[in-house]
C-alpha cells in the first residue's frame, strides 16, 4: 500500500503556485495546505466548498504539481462550463504547468494533444461531460483514466439531487470517474448548502476529507431596487451605466430579453453585447474577450453566463429579474 505523503511537499508546491499567480509573498489562506496535503495521498476523495476567490483553483494546481513531482500522471479537470474551462487552462499555463482542453472549438487541435498525452508531456487535461461521451474522445478515456493522478470535478453540486443546478448526466459521468482505483478525486464547488455537501461527500465515499468555509462574500454589497415596471427597468439599467465605474454583467432570464435589452442598451449609447446559449461557440468567446479586455461597458447574459467568468476587475452584476433560486442568484454575482 503506498505512503503517506508529507506536509511538506503539499506546501513547496502550493507556495510556489500561489507566487506565479498572485506574486511574491502571496499567502495561503486557511485550509489551502491542508486540502493539498489530503489531495496528494494516495487515491483520496476531498471535497472543497468555499467561495468564488478563495483559491480552489490554487489548490489543484498546487495538488496537480506535487503529485506530477513524485511521478504521477496528469490532472483530468471536467467542467461543465466553456468560459470556466478556458479561463483555467490560461490560469494553469501561469500556475507553470502544461495545459490544454479538448472541446467544441478546437477539434482540428485534438490529436496534437491525444499526441501529448500519450508523450506524457502535458499535466493537466480540461474536458466538458460532453467530451468524454464523444466517441473520438471515451475510446481514448480508460487508457486515461488508467495514468491519471488526479481527477477534478468541477461545479460538484450538479452531481447532487439536491443542487440548484443538477445535471444527471454529470452526475453518472462523475460516479463513473469516481471508479479509478488509484487516482485521487477532488470535488470542488462554491455553491452548496449542509444538505447538497453532505449529498456529494457520501457520492465521493465513506473517506471523503470534507474542507468548507463560510460562503459569506464581504466584498460584495448588495442591493434591491423595488417596484419597477419592465419598461422602467430598462431605463434604471440605462441611467445606471452611466454612472457605476467599470464593466460588467447584466443577467436577464430569457434569450429574447437579452437580445431585446441589449439592443435598447445599444440604441441609448451604450458599448453592451448579448450573451446566450443559443449564440456560436465563437460569437461566446468573442464576447467573454470583449468584456475581460473592458471594451464593452457591459454583457447582458442569460445563465449560460452564470456559473462561472473570470474577471478580478468586474465592476458590477445587475439581474433584471430574480433568478430562479437564491443559490443561482448566489453563483451569478460570485
Amino acid at each position: 500500500m503506498s505512503s503517506a505523503r508529507p506536509k511538506s511537499l503539499a506546501a513547496e508546491h502550493l507556495n510556489v503556485v500561489l507566487a506565479k499567480l498572485a506574486g511574491d509573498g502571496a499567502v495561503a489562506r486557511d485550509d489551502q495546505l491542508e486540502a493539498v496535503h489530503a489531495i496528494i495521498q494516495p487515491a483520496a476523495r476531498v471535497l472543497v466548498v468555499q467561495a468564488t476567490g478563495w483559491g480552489k483553483s490554487a489548490v489543484y494546481w498546487a495538488a496537480t504539481s506535487a503529485l506530477r513531482s513524485v511521478g504521477a500522471g496528469p490532472t483530468l479537470v471536467v467542467s461543465p462550463l466553456l468560459a470556466l474551462m478556458r479561463d483555467q487552462v490560461s490560469a494553469a499555463q501561469r500556475a507553470g504547468l502544461r495545459a490544454a482542453t479538448v472541446n467544441s472549438t478546437n477539434i482540428d487541435d485534438w490529436d496534437p494533444i491525444f499526441e501529448a498525452l500519450d508523450n506524457d508531456e502535458l499535466d493537466v487535461l480540461l474536458v466538458s461531460p460532453e467530451r468524454l461521451g464523444n466517441p473520438r474522445f471515451a475510446a481514448r478515456l480508460d487508457a486515461l483514466m488508467a495514468r491519471v493522478g488526479l481527477v477534478v470535478i468541477d461545479e460538484a453540486h450538479c452531481i447532487s439531487d439536491w443542487g440548484f443546478d443538477f445535471r444527471p448526466d454529470y452526475q453518472r459521468l462523475a460516479r463513473a470517474l469516481l471508479s479509478t482505483p488509484t487516482a485521487s478525486v477532488l470535488a470542488t464547488t462554491a455553491t452548496a448548502n449542509k444538505r447538497v455537501t453532505a449529498d456529494v461527500a457520501a457520492q465521493l465515499g465513506a473517506s471523503t476529507v470534507t474542507f468548507r468555509g463560510t460562503l459569506a462574500r464581504t466584498s460584495l454589497g448588495l442591493s434591491v431596487i423595488p417596484g419597477l415596471s419592465s419598461i422602467s427597468r430598462y431605463a434604471w439599467v440605462a441611467d445606471a451605466l452611466d454612472t457605476i465605474a467599470g464593466s460588467g454583467i447584466i443577467y436577464v432570464l430569457t434569450v429574447a430579453e437579452a437580445n431585446r435589452l441589449a439592443g435598447f442598451l445599444q440604441s441609448c449609447g451604450h458599448e453592451v453585447q448579448a450573451y446566450t446559449g443559443q449564440m456560436e461557440t465563437e460569437a461566446r468567446v468573442h464576447v467573454e474577450e470583449l468584456l475581460r479586455a473592458n471594451k464593452v461597458k457591459a454583457v447582458v447574459a442569460t445563465s449560460a453566463l452564470g456559473m462561472g467568468y473570470d474577471k478580478p476587475d468586474l465592476g458590477f452584476c445587475i439581474h433584471v429579474g430574480s433568478p430562479s433560486t437564491p443559490v443561482a442568484y448566489y453563483q451569478q454575482v460570485g
